[in-house]
Formats: structure tokens, C-alpha cells, sequence
């Protein structure tokens, strides 16, 4: 019920303009960037300023069946019965509205198998919705770490996703202490 007045800061925007084309679109992006710059909070507020726009925390969805289920709640869709079942109806779901984006914050916290469910949604979805991932530099590392040992499913995950980290805060010590001022 608390009143936020929103501040339109360089981070806000970027993850807004991206979010706005990934829905627009159908595409799939990484925002990964430091932490306490605004992220979450520009997530959380665009999901419930935006129609079909849908916020889920991996943090605290971290095992598979928790974050399936948790997915389909959040998207109002039945959570218990089978597994596949409910796997389905999402996709299902996904395929039907008009132009749906889901936002999966903190991915990097979701065990593999977790992990990899992100693979088969997209793909079960592909051109009718899209997903943004936002995380921190862990998120960054996990990715990374997958493809440099070559364990199935992060190259795939890495390309559906646009095929790059998407940032905003500098990585020069003196540009990113300007940026912060």
C-alpha cells in the first residue's frame, strides 16, 4: 500500500526500454549488473504497471518444482496436479496472451535442473513470449562457468537469451564512479 515515487535514473530506463522491446517483440535478454542499482525494483514495478507482464524471484523458487509451480501461479494458472500438466498449461498460457514478457530475477540462485526448465519454456514458447533475466554478476559467472565446461543446456540457454549480458554500469574505475555520483 506504500506510495514509491519512481525515479527514472539511467538504470530504470534501460531495463524499461528492454523490457518494452522484448514484449514487443518476442525476444529474450540478460541484465546483469551490479548489485543495489535498481534493479529488482524496476522489474517488480514494470510487472505490475504492465499488462501481461509477470515478476518471479529465483531466490525463492529455487529447485524445479518449486519454480514451476511458483511460475504458475504467478501467472494465475492451476499449480497443482501433475508436473507436466502444470508445465504445459503454462506453455499453453504463455502462447495464448497477447504479447507476455516474464521477468525471472536472481536466475543464478535456481539449481540446474531448475535451470535448464528456463530452456523448455522459452523453447515451448518461442515467438509468443518473451523473458528477461536479471541478476548480478553471479548470475554472470554461472552462465559462464556452464559453457566454459561445456555442461548441457548453458550455450543454449546463453543464446535463446540474445547471446549476451546486457549492463549499464561502466566497468572503468573512473567512469563508474562518475556514474554512481
Amino acid at each position: 500500500d506504500r506510495k514509491w515515487n519512481i525515479a527514472r535514473t539511467d538504470v530504470f530506463n534501460q531495463i524499461e526500454a528492454e523490457i518494452l522491446f522484448c514484449k514487443e517483440n518476442s525476444k529474450s535478454m540478460i541484465f546483469v549488473d551490479d548489485c543495489e542499482i535498481g534493479k529488482t525494483f524496476t522489474a517488480k514495478y514494470l510487472s505490475r504497471s504492465l499488462t501481461n507482464c509477470f515478476y518471479i524471484d529465483g531466490s525463492q523458487a529455487k529447485n524445479k518444482q518449486l519454480f514451476v509451480r511458483t511460475l504458475a501461479k504467478t501467472l494465475g494458472v492451476d499449480d497443482s496436479g501433475r508436473y507436466v500438466d502444470i508445465k504445459a498449461n503454462i506453455k499453453y498460457y504463455l502462447r495464448m496472451i497477447a504479447q507476455p514478457i516474464v521477468i525471472v530475477d536472481e536466475p543464478g540462485d535456481l539449481e540446474y535442473t531448475a535451470f535448464l526448465e528456463l530452456k523448455e519454456f522459452w523453447n515451448g514458447t518461442e515467438g509468443a513470449c518473451a523473458w528477461y533475466l536479471i541478476g548480478a554478476d553471479g548470475l554472470r559467472e554461472k552462465i559462464n562457468n556452464g559453457i566454459t565446461r561445456k555442461k548441457v543446456g548453458y550455450r543454449e540457454i546463453f543464446s535463446r537469451f540474445s547471446g549476451k549480458f546486457s549492463s549499464i554500469v561502466p566497468t572503468d574505475r573512473n567512469e563508474k564512479i562518475a556514474f554512481y555520483r
